[in-house]
């Protein structure tokens, strides 16, 4: 099956192809609707334990669908186990009669926040009473999670605070629970409430800032991660060329979120290999962005941002990319051959 539309470009005597992306692993469906909101009642909640069974089940000990965070509509967070038999059964020690919303588990990394937790925030400004808890889950307390600034940026811009929150640390029987459904399916759909969520958000953060001056192309950097999903070993390479060419190095690690937003917003176009650091033009107006892709398919999140944003996006794969052996701290690691003639290549793409 043909997956991608081969352009070359022969350059330093060598015949350097990319592949525009076309295929996606998963889907990308766009939902203009509301995600659905259901009301649990008697529901008992499972304290978090990482590679066992957790989460929120009803009165008869099925698991409720609603507060599962599936990827491609199937499968289970890796950190979380469904119960074998199709519903738990446990002695429940403790007992609240309060209303919680609940907001799933609270994931610190910065993409897996946005595609996994914050999505579940879509409509909190609405139903959240200042009485109301907002109950989650994960190994952290929320005063841990708080401290990642990110995460607290965002989540004073919808007016919470760590006493808004709460997890209970024993099997617990719940009296109600507001579950609504995430406005982000990993690897599956988008709905247009994260998008205005976060166009808000954005709003928020950039009304204070300065953003008249404008950039003209940005490019963004791994080499100086030490940790991260991939890496490309010669990635400093491209970098090079790309300043060579007066384009702007960003390290978004090393940047605030306003800071991130205050450059992203600004730039005419946006050069980097795949990473979540690209998740954060939702909060911005529609952006042209270039990107190198380690793979042939593109993970469809890239796609579902780019659509709820309408952003202006390209996926090229090298096809020369080499796979090498894992290396401490990166879950996968690549080298890419003739990587200037790459750089130059994506250069002229984004100009185009």
């Amino acid at each position: 099956m043909k997956t991608c539309e081969s352009t070359t470009n022969l350059l330093s005597n060598l015949m350097i192809s990319l592949q525009r992306c076309t295929l996606l692993w998963g889907t990308a469906d766009i939902h203009d609707d509301d995600p659905q909101v259901r009301v649990v009642d008697d529901c008992v909640y499972l304290p978090y334990s990482h590679g066992s069974i957790w989460g929120l089940f009803s009165s008869d000990g099925r698991p409720v669908l609603e507060a599962i965070d599936f990827r491609e509509g199937l499968h289970v967070p890796g950190d979380q186990r469904l119960p074998g038999e199709g519903r738990i059964d446990v002695a429940v020690a403790e007992r609240s009669d309060t209303t919680y919303i609940y907001v799933g588990r609270i994931n610190f990394h910065y993409g897996h926040f946005l595609v996994n937790t914050l999505p579940r925030f879509w409509n909190i400004t609405k139903i959240k009473t200042p009485n109301t808890k907002i109950l989650y889950h994960g190994p952290m307390s929320i005063e841990q999670i708080f401290s990642t600034p990110y995460v607290k940026t965002i989540l004073s811009m919808l007016g919470l605070t760590p006493e808004d929150f709460v997890k209970f640390v024993a099997p617990t029987k719940i009296k109600h629970v507001v579950v609504p459904k995430t406005s982000f399916e990993e690897q599956r759909s988008g709905y247009s409430k994260y998008k205005s969520l976060c166009h808000d958000i954005g709003f928020r953060l950039l009304r204070n800032i300065d953003s008249s001056a404008r950039i003209g192309t940005l490019y963004y950097s791994k080499t100086r991660l030490r940790s991260a999903v991939g890496i490309i070993t010669n990635e400093i390479e491209v970098e090079e060329y790309m300043r060579e060419k007066g384009v702007r190095i960003v390290y978004p690690e090393e940047l605030s979120l306003e800071e991130q937003l205050s450059l992203m917003s600004r730039a005419e176009n946006i050069i980097a290999s795949a990473g979540s650091f690209l998740h954060t033009s939702i909060f911005c107006s529609p952006r042209n962005i270039t990107c190198l892709n380690v793979t042939e398919q593109i993970n469809s999140n890239y796609t579902i941002i780019d659509k709820l944003n309408r952003n202006a996006a390209e996926y090229y794969y090298p096809t020369a990319m080499q796979v090498l052996p894992q290396q401490d701290g990166y879950l996968t690691a690549r080298y890419l051959p003739e990587a200037r003639a790459v750089a130059e290549k994506l250069f002229e793409i984004s100009r185009s």
